[in-house]
């Protein structure tokens, strides 16, 4: 169904993107400096100093929460979907490398401890990603080398090319082995070599399908293909969080936790919650608190796990696949169990239920077609698709929760609508901390480096107001669901009748309009926790009121 064809000029960018594409397809390899005149010229929003000779603090800092430390060292990063890919093209044993990672970015990485980076792929956007991810890296790595190269004091001279907030930040990320970061960008240039193994859109399927095969044989008993599905892309901590709700018999121990971590951000929110004076949730902050705190008390975190494993919630780490864990919850299980008081839901009718829910860590843009249309094949029958995400807003604030009704999708140019069954209704009683803006319309983009302000400003103009990448791939899935052919491409479809139930809900955690409020330049700390938990208690409503019915 064709209407109102949503048109956007792209030529840098698409330049770009052909650019590297072409050079990988050719010889399997590129070389990150025959792209910098590229990257350059399109101008990304989030790399708008990339062409002058002042250090970009902000996509620095950006490429140094996603990339590994072992970045100096490194000279070339290949590429491969799966454990078959590297083993077929002769890889060294992955149990003789060094696992690696990056602390804002979510992927499966290596390091031979010479000069070569492996790098688990999921899609092609996860291509897109490190191609203009490393290339922006190396612009600015280079630039603050030629800065510092000559000083005699590596630390006063970085001090007066850098902020004292960004010297704060980079002295977070690297901690102790700050000053040798800064003699390693002193020393060293930085050129990276870029080795695809196989971009084929097969290998990519192969990848995904022994993903889920991987989590079939873990669970044979639950028999998916028998089975209605509810299918959450969300995390792994806020879902399973709120129906354990472990954390009220541990508010003592937490809170004396608290009090020896001296963190005073966080001992000033817990005295405002107590006085009233901020409208966070107790146990939310609890839930943030008992994280922090299980990543120094292994027996924490394992007592946990027994207490999922009790409720029949089943969890799948990632395999030599797809770095996505996955969360199997048997509806059933959870009969008779007492939720948040908010919610006024009685559980007691949940053992007549046969439904399981999958949650799974949300992917990275194109993987998320990959993933919903594998699940989709594989199970008896899809009752909920479930939605939850980061993503820039061009109305919002930081924290804000976001419900689209629209969605333009950059990879096929579709345009969907859609009714979301999450709506401001839902959040009245849960959410207190930020605004819930309804009927809004998103850009399902192909990469955060593939954005530029003329690009931005088009789509405000158009009434885009939600900037992300996930919807899109995962209305290419659903539109399979529905139809009988496979998704279409620079179409209008309207998927308000689907057979299933639709919700979807970003919270805002970056406005690209506000310099210093991008995740580049800022962490995203507790903003998140409050609209993460207040999404996480409408899905689980959803899905419980559909299963006492």
């Amino acid at each position: 169904m064709h209407q109102g064809k949503t048109t956007f000029n792209t030529t840098e960018i698409e330049i770009y993107i052909r650019t590297y594409r072409s050079l990988l397809k050719s010889s399997g390899t590129v070389n990150i400096a025959q792209l910098i005149d590229a990257h350059i010229a399109a101008k990304p929003l989030l790399h708008e100093k990339g062409g002058t000779d002042t250090i970009d603090t902000s996509a620095f800092i950006y490429g140094l929460l996603r990339l590994p430390q072992v970045m100096s060292n490194v000279k070339k990063v290949i590429l491969g979907q799966s454990l078959d890919v590297f083993k077929k093209h002769n890889v060294i044993k992955f149990s003789q490398l060094k696992e690696v990672e990056a602390p804002g970015r979510r992927r499966k990485m290596y390091f031979d401890g010479k000069e070569i980076l492996y790098v688990y792929i999921a899609s092609v956007t996860d291509v897109d990603d490190l191609i203009t991810l490393l290339t922006s890296f190396q612009i600015e790595w280079n630039k603050f080398h030629e800065k510092l190269r000559h000083a005699k004091d590596t630390e006063s001279e970085a001090k007066k090319h850098l902020s004292q907030d960004d010297i704060s930040k980079m002295q977070k990320i690297w901690g102790k082995e700050y000053p040798k970061f800064l003699q390693a960008i002193k020393y060293r240039e930085v050129s990276f070599t870029v080795q695809l193994l196989s971009g084929s859109y097969v290998e990519y399927a192969k990848a995904t399908q022994r993903w889920w095969d991987h989590i079939e044989n873990q669970l044979k008993y639950l028999n998916f293909l028998s089975r209605p599905l509810y299918f959450v892309s969300s995390n792994t901590h806020s879902l399973v969080n709120l129906l354990l709700r472990h954390v009220l018999a541990d508010e003592k121990l937490l809170i004396e936790y608290l009090y020896k971590t001296h963190d005073q951000t966080l001992l000033r929110l817990w005295r405002e919650i107590n006085s009233g004076d901020f409208l966070a949730n107790r146990e939310n902050f609890l839930y943030y608190i008992a994280k922090k705190y299980g990543k120094t008390h292994p027996e924490y975190e394992k007592r946990r796990t027994h207490l999922m494993t009790k409720l029949g919630i089943h969890v799948i780490p990632s395999s030599h696949y797809l770095d996505i864990d996955t969360q199997v919850i048997e509806v059933k299980k959870l009969a008779g169990l007492s939720l948040d008081p908010r919610l006024k839901l009685d559980t007691k009718n949940l053992g007549k239920s046969d439904a399981v829910i999958v949650n799974i860590d949300y992917p990275l843009g194109w993987a998320a077609y990959q993933i919903l249309t594998e699940i989709g094949q594989n199970v008896a029958r899809i009752k909920g698709v479930y939605i939850m995400g980061k993503a820039a807003t061009l109305n919002g604030q930081i924290g804000d929760i976001l419900l689209p009704t629209t969605v333009f999708d950059q990879h096929t140019k579709n345009l969907y609508v859609f009714d979301n069954s999450l709506r401001a209704s839902d959040f009245e009683t849960i959410f207190k901390t930020g605004a819930v803006l309804s009927d809004q319309k998103t850009i399902a983009a192909k990469g955060t480096f593939l954005e530029n302000g003329d690009l931005v400003k088009k789509w405000y103009q158009e009434g885009y107001t939600i900037i992300e990448m996930e919807t899109g791939p995962y209305f290419n899935a659903l539109y399979e669901f529905v139809f009988y052919n496979r998704y279409a491409e620079n179409d209008f479809i309207s998927l308000t009748n689907a057979p299933f139930e639709i919700g979807i809900a970003h919270y805002a955690s970056d406005t690209p309009y506000s310099k210093a409020k991008n995740l580049g330049v800022r962490n995203l700390s507790y903003e998140g926790v409050e609209p993460t938990y207040a999404i996480s208690l409408a899905i689980l409503k959803k899905i419980i009121e559909r299963e006492n019915k």
